[in-house]
């Protein structure tokens, strides 16, 4: 795993196999075959940012060489493994995914998001409607440069390559198998993290890059996407302290900066918020049994 950029932690459990953490630290995209450090049966891969799970794809070694699992990590990804070593487990095999051929040119999602901001502090910035995805910050209200919480981001679309027909008054006929495809939804930059639901199905929440989920629930047209994005309190903590409104009510040695001298955030530069985009669809396919 580390020849391959990966980091991991491994313990065993209960006599009878072992748990991995496997994180892809690397900047670079892991996608095939690496080599266990034991001797694994079967393999089960869990992600920690949806909940699912599945039976990993290994083959085995001869003359007692551990085995070959396949793997696949974007870069910032993570997922927990638990390999048996003398169960075959039986279940839902994992889903390993492909850019699917000959549509799988990856497609922005334009039109307006309505930003909606539903919890937070100290007060909630006015709801606003745009077409390009930027901090909250820039966005015109100047209570978004000292809020922190989250806002409710809604997007609605149409499928890749749907077309409305005008003398049906609908979509063609030839696009509407496009409703059963599956893609890649990527949020593209999120500060800091996000919660994802499509046409009213919760598909996770995503706490680090990739900020990416598979999505099979488009419909031809009229998709409503539905981001909730919350950021972190640098913001809120920087106004504060401009403001000098005390907020550090420790008994002891209170905050302190490096130098342990009093701490404030009051010189801090404004700290990216929200969603930042582009948010993408990409065409995907499962890879081959054989891979």
């Amino acid at each position: 795993m580390t020849d391959a950029g990966l980091s991991f932690v491994r313990r065993s459990f209960d006599e009878e196999g072992w748990s991995y953490f496997v994180a892809n630290r690397s900047g670079t995209n892991v996608n095939g075959w690496i080599t266990l450090g034991c001797a694994a049966k079967s393999v089960v891969i869990f992600d920690p940012m949806t909940g699912k799970s599945g039976v990993a794809a290994i083959k085995q070694n001869t003359g007692g060489r551990p085995p070959l699992l396949y793997l696949q990590l974007q870069a910032g990804e993570s997922v927990i493994l638990r390999a048996f070593a003398d169960k075959k487990v039986e279940g839902a095999a994992w889903a390993y995914w492909q850019p699917r051929m000959p549509d799988a040119k990856t497609q922005t999602l334009i039109g307006t998001w309505n930003v909606k901001f539903i919890a937070g502090g100290p007060v909630l910035p006015e709801p606003l409607s745009t077409t390009n995805l930027a901090s909250w910050t820039e966005l015109g209200d100047t209570n978004a440069q000292s809020f922190a919480g989250t806002a409710l981001y809604t997007l609605v679309f149409d499928a890749p390559g749907s077309v409305s027909s005008p003398a049906s008054g609908g979509t063609a006929p030839d696009t509407l198998k496009r409703e059963h495809q599956t893609y890649f939804l990527d949020l593209g930059g999120v500060c800091q993290s996000a919660r994802v639901r499509l046409n009213g199905k919760d598909l996770g929440t995503l706490i680090t890059p990739p900020f990416r989920v598979v999505v099979d629930n488009l419909k031809p047209t009229g998709n409503q996407l539905e981001v909730e994005v919350t950021s972190v309190s640098a913001n809120r903590i920087r106004d504060l302290d401009r403001r000098g409104v005390p907020w550090k009510n420790f008994k002891d040695i209170n905050i302190v900066n490096v130098n342990y001298r009093p701490f404030s955030a009051a010189d801090w530069p404004l700290t990216d918020c929200g969603l930042l985009g582009p948010v993408t669809l990409t065409g995907v396919s499962p890879l081959p049994a054989d891979r």
